[in-house]
């Protein structure tokens, strides 16, 4: 088989796609494209070994069928990591020291904060009245650049005002809620289901919308037993072991 570059050159391919497949497979073997690392684009790729976009797509897509890559819609094709990132659940939920993953660095950062009404569920979780003001963060959590859980955390905006721009600034909950006298607090009870995430959750954790996610919810209480905030979020299930 004879393909044409963008320079009009031809290019012998043996088998197509097949062979693109194989030579891609050797260079992710081969270190040269890293555990968690995006793909050039496409195009790049198609250029890279003189093949159309057409025979690049099936290329990687046979590699997705292997396990090898994961394609997300919009963003791109990653080399499946082999983490994986684990997470210790217990009474005390702690980032820094319950997440944990080999030759990783671990962050989370708040991608959008927000202060609305609450609803029946949102409110019964924090013993507020529906209707009652509640800021909402989306915290976004990273084993390098790799996303690895997407959470909605939810806590009175009366008493926690400013909470996210205080986390932002110590890059920890723990500290920031000191601001507010909570020197300490619990993990109440996490419910932990398996499910398919939304459109908006594959796209945060950069994963297709055909594989399932690990969704918890829970709430955080202080030393009086008053609950400060409910998290409602998923792990990306290939990429996080929780332990109970």
């Amino acid at each position: 088989m004879v393909e044409k570059n963008r320079q009009g050159e031809g290019v012998k391919t043996g088998s197509g796609w097949a062979t693109v497949a194989a030579e891609l497979r050797n260079a992710i073997d081969e270190g040269k494209h890293a555990p968690g690392s995006r793909l050039p684009s496409e195009r790049a790729l198609s250029e890279q070994f003189g093949v159309s976009r057409v025979t690049m797509r099936r290329a990687i897509a046979e590699l997705e069928g292997e396990g090898l890559l994961r394609v997300a819609r919009g963003s791109g094709a990653y080399v499946r990591a082999d983490m994986p990132v684990r997470f210790q659940l217990g009474d005390k939920v702690r980032f820094s020291k319950d997440l944990t993953a080999t030759d990783a660095n671990l962050t989370r950062k708040v991608l959008s904060a927000r202060e609305i009404p609450a609803n029946a569920d949102i409110a019964a979780r924090l013993a507020l009245q529906p209707g009652d003001a509640v800021l909402e963060m989306c915290v976004v959590a990273y084993a390098d650049a790799l996303p690895v859980s997407v959470v909605m955390r939810s806590c009175s905006a009366e008493r926690f005002a400013d909470l996210a721009e205080k986390f932002a600034a110590t890059g920890s909950f723990t500290t920031a809620l000191r601001d507010y006298g909570v020197t300490d607090y619990w993990r109440r009870s996490t419910d932990i289901t398996a499910r398919m995430p939304t459109e908006a959750e594959a796209r945060l954790l950069q994963q297709s919308r055909l594989t399932p996610v690990l969704a918890y919810a829970g709430e955080d209480i202080d030393a009086d037993g008053t609950i400060i905030s409910c998290q409602i979020g998923c792990f990306a299930s290939e990429r996080v072991v929780v332990t109970v």
